[in-house]
């Protein structure tokens, strides 16, 4: 930093000095000039005043005129002395001395580069009539992609072969995208404008369907039902013996309990009929295919470790959104 502040001091003052003699050589010439000026007026006078031929044999008067005129073209002469122009371009200063017409003459003479999108001030059509601080801009254009999501709808479809108030997921959906082509404008290397150019959807989004239950729960069976049933109630003492084993082990807190009771009232043992059973509200399928048979053939005929057990083997090939409606009621998901 400090070499190239050097050079540029020492460019300034070879320019100042060059400057100077300039001047000074101006200076000696005007001198000359009316010195010049001083002694043709003085032998003009005499001549005319003597009234009589010269020595060199001139008549009077003789001469008068060409002097007179040496005198009108001695009093035309103009100096153009050169200006100091400081340019700042790019974070860069450059000062230089001039005799250019115009800003944009004085910027190419010195090589300071732009082009017709910077900003120049004062304008390249200014004329230079002093010394002047000129600051070229840099301005450019560029581009740049982004991209963004594009979320997915959510469809519910009546199911009347469903339970009323129960939820199936028939897709699970999925977002789109879409991207963005700016046009980003800079001044000096800062951002000053960004505007939208263009924008593509690459991949549209796939809706979430869910299926919603509309049938209706079967009857409760009758006090006389019941009646006629109890026959066969010495055949299921068993069964319900172990229900109620089931009911007394069920955990009394937990996500897995407040799942139970948003789906089954916290029943453990529950079989309505519908085709899904225990706490959980598997199905025969999902409990076979999750491997609960190993404790029961049916979910509502497990106890409900069992029962919970399966499930995080269900979850963990899936997810809550095996329980959709409750998992998101609950905030699993």
């Amino acid at each position: 930093m400090a070499r190239v502040m050097k050079g540029r001091l020492a460019k300034v003052i070879a320019q100042v000095a060059a400057l100077a003699l300039v001047v000074g050589g101006l200076v000696a010439f005007v001198a000359t000039q009316r010195g010049a000026e001083v002694t043709a007026s003085e032998q003009t006078a005499s001549r005319v005043s003597a009234g009589d031929a010269g020595q060199d044999g001139t008549a009077p008067g003789e001469g008068l005129g060409e002097s007179v005129l040496q005198l009108e073209r001695a009093s035309q002469v103009t100096v153009d002395l050169p200006k100091v122009v400081t340019v700042t371009a790019g974070g860069e200063t450059t000062t230089f001395a001039t005799n250019a017409g115009t800003i944009e003459q004085a910027l190419r003479e010195n090589e300071v580069s732009f082009d017709e999108d910077d900003q120049v001030s004062p304008a390249l059509d200014t004329e230079i009539t002093q010394d002047v601080d000129v600051t070229v801009q840099r301005v450019d254009t560029s581009t740049e992609t982004t991209s963004e999501e594009v979320p997915f709808e959510t469809v519910e479809v009546e199911d009347e072969d469903l339970a009323e108030g129960k939820t199936s997921v028939l897709a699970a959906g999925a977002p789109g995208e879409k991207t963005t082509t700016w046009s980003i404008t800079t001044v000096d290397g800062e951002e000053t404008d960004r505007e939208v150019a263009t924008t593509e959807t690459v991949r549209e989004p796939v809706e979430r369907r869910i299926a919603v239950g509309t049938k209706e729960p079967e009857p409760t069976r009758s006090a006389a039902s019941s009646a006629s049933d109890s026959a066969d109630s010495s055949e299921s003492s068993e069964a319900s013996g172990a229900s109620s084993a089931s009911q007394a082990s069920a955990p009394t807190s937990g996500v897995w309990q407040s799942l139970a009771e948003c789906e089954s009232g916290g029943n453990w043992s529950i079989n309505t009929g519908n085709g899904y059973y225990g706490g959980l509200q598997f199905s025969a399928s999902s409990w076979a295919g999750a491997g609960g048979t190993q404790y029961a053939p049916l979910p509502h005929q497990a106890t409900p470790a069992e029962q919970i057990a399966t499930a995080e083997k269900l979850r963990a090939n899936g997810g809550w959104g095996h329980w959709p409606h409750c998992s998101s009621q609950l905030g699993l998901r």
